[in-house]
């Protein structure tokens, strides 16, 4: 009997340490885990204000589009009234170069 008590200790003891040796190994993935977890998360953030400085552009690109395009109609507008100037003043050229 006394051997069969020693035998069973020493199994004990035997799977015990397995069993540390498991969680040690564990202990370590789960920081290794939470490490790439981490870093992940950092690279999400970055993405995000990347994300966020390029939509802020594009909103900022837009609205100069569209004061660009205000122009553009502006811009349409004073060409045609400059050149009825331009037409009236030739006429009236033609008129004082006639009399």
């Amino acid at each position: 009997m006394n051997q069969d008590v020693i035998a069973l200790v020493s199994s004990l003891e035997t799977r015990t340490r397995q069993l540390m040796l498991q969680y040690d190994k564990l202990k370590l993935l789960l920081k290794e885990t939470q490490k790439k977890l981490a870093e992940q998360e950092e690279y999400c953030m970055l993405l995000e204000e990347e994300k966020q400085e390029l939509e802020d552009k594009y909103a900022r690109l837009k609205m100069a589009r569209l004061i660009d395009m205000a122009d553009d109609d502006e811009l349409k507008s004073t060409r045609k009234r400059i050149n009825k100037m331009i037409a009236s003043v030739d006429k009236c050229l033609a008129t004082l170069k006639a009399q």
